[in-house]
């Protein structure tokens, strides 16, 4: 297939601060990222755009040095010709989701790093913002944090790119970052890298779970700056714990939102005290074992509402369809014990 075009972004289906469009951006410096959660990849290239219809991607791109083109994957090569562009090819070696795709064109500088593991870590930052790096290179030690409670990384590598935009995403294995504080702040990294598992490796059959998403990788987050900082985990909930309640009525229950609010903080907070709760309920051990369990049960796979709460009810010898029902589906907030 063959087909050629002058894409532009889309409109979002979202009340959000940190994004309105979707899609193929231009900056006015004539650099290009993508996001596009929970469409917009259609507004670039010929695609089934919605999360359960995964496939493997290569990409060839070519770009007016100094600029160089970044996506998902590994570089497998990187040139520069007489007519003065670059190419570069890169591949991507698991199935992924048309809003995890990513293509981000700039002048680029390249960091490389690695976890503990051994998972090889890249970072493209902006060549005139050389430090930008810095802040960035906590991910590897984070990983290994991660891996502690997830298991193995569930990708071959892992990257961050940094483009000129005020949100972030968990595309697969590159991770898109815009240029902010908050966006660049170790807890985002830990939340979007946490989404690599819940999201990227298994990912939602449709929107409405997009709670499965985003409530693992808000509570992962918490867990993490409660050991970062030494502070109770109660305390770092309890930030956003009295919000929960107001974000429902607005927004409507996380698996039951309004689509005109896509990616509000009921998608988020919501089933971040939801999996407390259920920490609570079965104890360390069963917890820890079925929330590291559930990505490698679903490899490459999608999931929705019924396939989560049967296998947790399944796992744990208990049925916890009313626990999830109330949590996820109720028009009023569970009391938390």
């Amino acid at each position: 297939m063959e087909y050629a075009g002058t894409p532009r972004p889309v409109a979002a289906p979202t009340n959000r601060s940190d994004f309105s469009t979707l899609g193929w951006t231009i900056t006015p410096d004539n650099e290009t990222w993508t996001m596009q959660e929970p469409f917009g990849a259609y507004s670039w290239y010929a695609v089934n755009d919605q999360p359960s219809d995964k496939a493997l991607y290569d990409f060839t791109i070519t770009a007016p040095a100094p600029m160089l083109g970044v996506a998902n994957g590994t570089l497998e090569s990187r040139e520069t010709g007489d007519d003065g562009t670059t190419v570069t090819r890169w591949h991507l070696d698991e199935p992924a989701s048309s809003y995890l795709v990513t293509v981000a064109i700039g002048d680029f500088r390249e960091t490389r790093d690695r976890s503990e593991s051994g998972v090889p870590v890249t970072y493209w930052t902006p060549r005139d913002r050389p430090r930008t790096v810095r802040g960035l290179r906590a991910a590897a030690d984070e990983l290994d944090w991660i891996e502690d409670r997830l298991g193995p990384y569930p990708f071959s590598s892992l990257g961050i790119v940094l483009v000129d935009s005020r949100s972030g995403m968990e595309t697969q294995t590159m991770i898109t970052l815009g240029t902010t504080d908050y966006t660049t702040s170790p807890e985002v990294i830990v939340h979007e890298m946490v989404h690599q598992w819940y999201g990227d490796e298994v990912t939602p059959v449709d929107w409405r779970d997009v709670w499965m998403n985003e409530g693992m990788a808000m509570y992962l987050q918490s867990v993490w700056q409660a050991d970062d900082t030494s502070t109770p985990l109660e305390t770092v909930l309890g930030r956003f714990a009295p919000a929960e309640p107001l974000l429902r009525r607005e927004a409507g229950p996380p698996a039951d939102y309004d689509p005109a609010t896509f990616g509000r903080g009921n998608v988020y907070y919501s089933p971040a005290l939801m999996w407390h709760e259920l920490r609570e309920r079965l104890g360390e051990e069963e917890f820890w074992s079925g929330v590291r369990a559930w990505p490698e049960a679903h490899r490459n796979g999608n999931a929705g509402y019924d396939d989560i709460t049967t296998w947790w009810s399944e796992r744990t010898g208990e049925d916890l369809s009313a626990f999830f029902d109330a949590w996820l589906l109720g028009e009023t907030s569970p009391p938390r014990d």
